[in-house]
């Protein structure tokens, strides 16, 4: 059957301009799918790594913590030091109350409110300073990182890589894991730039 035969017994011009504009349809729709079917379908790669794990054995994450380390010593002996000096006034104070004159006594407590405030201050600027290392430290490893996760990313074909942390990765195949591979493209990485 022809499709005017087809059409005559069917209903007439209607059903001619339903075949027709359905023969269209299908020749644009075929026709303008550039892209494989496979393709649009391929499901997403995700990869997850521990920034914690790979920042605490990179070498850069390493000289880090030896430097917090320093840093924390001694300021935690200068912090003791000066701790020790405002119990010793306060001592003074104490076995002086009925001995000493009022002047002395007045003399030992201004010291000792001067300790004390020199010992707060002292506590907080080295704080300061420390988020601060910390802070520039990590800088320094995210800029390290950067390259080697664009690389991994564009290498391994991967639309999304998570951090794992709690809360957002509940758990992880050994297949997704790329921590291992981090740590190790971050190391050579550092040796060839001559870190």
């Amino acid at each position: 059957m022809s499709i005017r035969l087809w059409k005559s017994h069917r209903g007439g011009r209607n059903t001619e301009r339903f075949l027709i504009s359905a023969a269209c349809l299908l020749s644009i729709c075929t026709g303008f799918s550039t892209v494989p079917i496979a393709a649009q379908e391929a499901p997403a790669r995700i990869a997850v790594v521990n920034l914690d794990v790979v920042i605490a054995q990179s070498p850069a994450g390493k000289d880090l913590q030896d430097k917090l380390t320093k840093f924390q010593e001694v300021t935690q002996a200068t912090g003791e030091a000066k701790t020790n000096a405002a119990r010793e006034l306060q001592q003074q104070i104490v076995n002086g109350a009925n001995s000493l004159s009022e002047d002395r006594l007045a003399d030992l407590q201004k010291q000792l409110e001067d300790a004390q405030i020199d010992l707060r201050r002292f506590r907080d600027d080295k704080q300061r300073e420390g988020e601060k290392m910390q802070e520039e430290g990590l800088k320094m490893i995210e800029q390290q990182l950067e390259p080697v996760f664009t690389q991994i990313r564009d290498e391994g074909g991967y639309d999304l890589i998570l951090n794992n942390v709690p809360g957002v990765v509940v758990m992880v195949g050994p297949r997704v894991e790329i921590t291992g591979e981090v740590i190790e493209r971050l190391t050579s990485a550092t040796r060839t730039d001559g870190g």
